[in-house]
């Protein structure tokens, strides 16, 4: 059927899909690479981090013990401290919004959508919001959230089944090592999550690429429509200007077959063609106002075709017929007496042309 969209999207169809905000991405690959970073940044920094807040804390306490708190003191510790924690976590932070930002550069380039960020009042319309809790889309996203926490709950359950005798010695260490067990623990478990994360998150932009091909997909009228749209004005001048050229052309060459001329005398002229028994009504072969009259009348000249001067029967024909038409019914008594005067006056001229012949 012409109405279903079996096409393939049109590089413009696809760039004003892009400025509208409609673009394939997938939010899980965000959330993947960012939780995978975090985790491995956290086993990385993570002891300077711990030993940085540590330092800062027996500072603090240090000070409270030793010496009598006052206002001054407070202010310049707590700005001391507030310094020394952003140093600490800033190289975790910064990196991660790093991180996040060339991951979502990656999915879509850079882009600003104006049109996206408008609001759209159909979302708040209850009717539109409960067809869209039970679109097909939404039931797949609900799938979706149910196959990711259903995987990454097996994952932690294995993991810490895996180091359930490692979690049962924990209450017979020292405070200091039992955290540092349950730190590299909740490191590896992390980084097993966002794995596996991340191999959900490739199948679920692979998904999204392919939902948005097929959203993006046009009928063939559409394409059709699309390609006329975006034709270059300049070929589309050029090639009317070469059919006006033809059309100029075929029109100068009937004009051999043409019995009269009739004339506005200087801006109209109309080539008219008649053959008894043969055609209905005499036939508009050429017309042309200024410019092509005067080549119409300077070709008729040469052929001595008979140039008949009537203004308001030049205007009737040139307003009223097209290239190739029979004159109009309520011409045809005007038109039949310049014809009559041509034949006459060509029986007359043949008449005088014999004489001389038998003269001679």
């Amino acid at each position: 059927m012409s109405g279903e969209r079996t096409e393939a999207a049109t590089p413009r169809r696809r760039q004003q899909a892009r400025e509208k905000g409609q673009i394939p991405k997938s939010v899980e690959v965000n959330s993947a690479i960012i939780l995978l970073a975090a985790f491995t940044l956290l086993n990385w920094l993570g002891p300077s981090t711990f030993q940085a807040m540590r330092t800062l804390m027996q500072r603090t306490f240090s000070a409270l013990t030793t010496e009598p708190m006052t206002l001054n003191m407070l202010e310049s510790g707590g700005g001391a401290a507030a310094v020394l924690a952003a140093q600490a976590i800033a190289p975790f932070v910064l990196s991660l919004m790093v991180i996040g930002v060339v991951t979502n550069v990656g999915q879509v380039g850079l882009m600003f959508s104006q049109k996206a960020l408008q609001p759209d009042f159909s979302r708040v319309d209850p009717l539109t919001g409960f067809k869209r809790i039970f679109a097909v889309r939404s039931l797949v996203e609900l799938l979706k959230s149910l196959l990711k926490m259903t995987i990454i709950g097996l994952v932690v359950y294995l993991a810490l089944r895996d180091n359930y005798e490692l979690l049962s010695a924990t209450s017979r260490m020292s405070p200091a090592a039992g955290i540092g067990l349950l730190y590299q623990l909740a490191i590896t478990i992390g980084l097993r999550v966002a794995v596996v994360m991340l191999f959900l998150a490739a199948a679920d932009y692979l998904y999204q690429r392919w939902e948005h091909e097929r959203s993006l997909k046009m009928t063939k009228q559409e394409v059709k429509e699309e390609a006329k749209e975006s034709e270059n004005p300049q070929l589309k001048g050029r090639i009317r200007a070469r059919q006006r050229e033809m059309a100029m052309s075929r029109m100068m060459a009937a004009i051999p077959q043409a019995d009269v001329v009739i004339t506005n005398p200087t801006h109209l002229a109309v080539a008219l063609r008649y053959e008894r028994g043969k055609m209905q009504a005499p036939k508009v072969i050429a017309k042309g106002q200024r410019l092509v009259a005067e080549r119409i009348k300077s070709k008729a000249r040469e052929l001595n075709i008979p140039l008949v001067e009537n203004k308001p029967l030049a205007r009737a024909l040139f307003k009223a017929t097209e290239i190739g038409q029979d004159i109009p019914v309520d011409l045809y008594q005007a038109v039949a007496e310049v014809l009559a005067f041509v034949y006459r006056l060509k029986n007359k001229n043949g008449a005088k042309r014999q004489g001389r012949l038998q003269t001679t």
